[in-house]
């Protein structure tokens, strides 16, 4: 791609045959992390890691679209851009605007985020570095000074870049925080006081850390403490980015998303996991104590969440439905990647926590296709139950039935479906994704506690797939790439019979 697509080339991009109807995607070029979740002015706003010059990763912007309800999502301006490509040319962010987070403050929307200079020749805007690829590989990990700065909005469309930036820089020799690999910050405030917390690589590199500061009036940050740290036997991962706090109660729900989780039997078989650990923040001392981290999503694709508190006080997390090192089909249709729907984070009266789809998303149903009571002895396609744009709910009762399987994204001759199964035996639940379209393959699985029943509500979008289990305690998500005509949806008894005492299915029209 070179320069910005004309109208009519936008118009063909998201009308491409991948695109999304009621997920957040680029208006072309490349997507990756949320930033900036936040509710400002009576509209939900996303931010994301955007390269508008190319399909491919780049000088990181912040891409920006804003909601009403979760499913209209309107394209706005570049939110934020790199020092060396804007009229400031600020020389803290030359390399790239990076992850943060978005908070009302003084009735302005301000955006806290990552800046990224290279330290040295061939920065990524370096006329040295053309391509505009990062040198160090990846966001942070080499010799590129990370700082926390400051963009600001009165209309939350039109942002300015604090004059004092930046407001949080970590000196070289500063003996806990390397200012490599230091990013990602999340505001909140907590009896008068304002808190941010930000992930970290310990200065050997052998561990990572969340590290929180404090602030008495939003501007001027002090360090605090430690909040949090990795075990030393590298079994949590090498990086915590993305992380934020939500609580419930006396209970603090900690979200981070961990790099190079090393594989544990069924689980973390992905480059990059994110999820949550569960414990109690003491503000005196700085210290989150909690349990083991638990994943969000059992999936293929679900990275970098971010999260945010409406004025109601509900909690939503949005991460990036895609993942680094898979394939990108839709690049060339001119655009790449794509955000998953809003989910809202709960925790259970036994204190589990869930993440379910927004009742915001129930005004996308119209038309619903039902069933009541079957029993199924075969591979079967349901009459009006087919599409690659709805939410298909479903139950299975697991008492008298053995192990199954059902297909989405089916071809009429088989020779594409994605696959999702339940073995009975051993409990476990799994999706194979080897037919799923271009460029897929592979399989995820994850145990399961004995069940009585097993409740489905699946999210289809042209490429994308998202299941939720049991009320949310359980999903998986993925992307898929298969042909246009690919819609059929077939349930499928491998051993014994199927039964499934309700089912409906809503098309989405849009």
């Amino acid at each position: 791609m070179a320069g910005t697509p004309t109208p009519e080339e936008m118009k063909k991009i998201q009308s491409s045959k991948w695109y999304p109807k009621y997920h957040v995607a680029p208006p072309y070029g490349w997507l990756n992390d949320p930033n900036g979740f936040s509710w400002y002015k009576g509209e939900y706003h996303i931010f994301y890691q955007y390269h508008p010059y190319s399909v491919n990763w780049g000088p990181m912007h912040w891409g920006h679209s804003s909601s009403k309800n979760f499913y209209e999502w309107k394209h706005q301006p570049i939110a934020i851009a790199p020092g060396a490509l804007s009229e400031g040319h600020e020389w803290y962010d030359w390399d790239g605007c990076f992850s943060g987070c978005g908070y009302e403050f003084e009735n302005k929307l301000w955006l806290m985020y990552t800046s990224q200079k290279f330290n040295g020749p061939g920065g990524v805007n370096s006329s040295a570095n053309p391509s505009g690829i990062n040198p160090s590989g990846s966001s942070g990990g080499g010799n590129v000074t990370e700082r926390q700065c400051f963009a600001y909005s009165e209309d939350g469309i039109n942002f300015t870049k604090y004059e004092k930036n930046p407001v949080i820089d970590i000196p070289n020799d500063h003996p806990i925080i390397a200012n490599i690999d230091f990013r990602d910050p999340k505001i909140w405030d907590h009896d008068g006081k304002y808190y941010c917390v930000i992930g970290n690589r310990i200065r050997d590199r052998s561990r990572t850390q969340i590290v929180m500061f404090e602030s008495e009036n939003f501007f001027d940050w002090k360090f605090k403490s430690v909040v949090a740290i990795s075990n030393p036997d590298g079994s949590e991962g090498t990086m915590w980015e993305c992380p934020g706090f939500a609580h419930f109660g006396d209970k603090y729900v900690m979200i981070i998303s961990p790099q190079h989780v090393p594989p544990q039997g069924r689980l973390y078989h992905n480059i990059h996991q994110a999820g949550y650990m569960v414990g109690t923040l003491d503000y005196d001392k700085g210290i989150f104590t909690h349990g083991n981290f638990v994943t969000f999503d059992y999936g293929f694709d679900f990275y970098a969440t971010t999260m945010m508190k409406n004025p109601e006080g509900r909690y939503f997390i949005i991460a990036w439905l895609d993942m680094w090192q898979s394939p990108f089909p839709e690049q060339e249709d001119g655009w790449s990647c794509i955000l998953t729907i809003p989910r809202e984070l709960k925790m259970r009266e036994d204190g589990v926590v869930v993440t379910v789809p927004p009742d915001e998303l129930l005004e996308l149903r119209k038309e619903c296709v039902s069933y009541d009571n079957l029993t199924l002895e075969e591979a079967t396609q349901l009459e009006g139950v087919k599409g690659d744009v709805g939410e298909l709910l479903f139950d299975v009762d697991l008492k008298q039935t053995g192990d199954f399987s059902f297909e989405l994204r089916c071809s009429d001759d088989g020779t594409e479906k994605t696959v999702f199964y339940y073995n009975a035996a051993e409990k476990y639940f799994g999706l194979n994704r080897d037919k799923a379209g271009r460029d897929q393959s592979g399989v995820r699985e994850f145990d399961l506690p004995e069940l009585d029943v097993l409740q489905f509500r699946i999210y289809l979008d042209k490429s994308s797939i998202e299941v939720f289990m049991n009320g949310g305690e359980y999903v998986m998500s993925t992307r898929v790439y298969p042909r246009e005509d690919s819609l059929g949806i077939r349930f499928v008894p491998t051993s014994g019979k199927m039964v499934i005492p309700t089912l409906k299915f809503y098309p989405f029209d849009l």
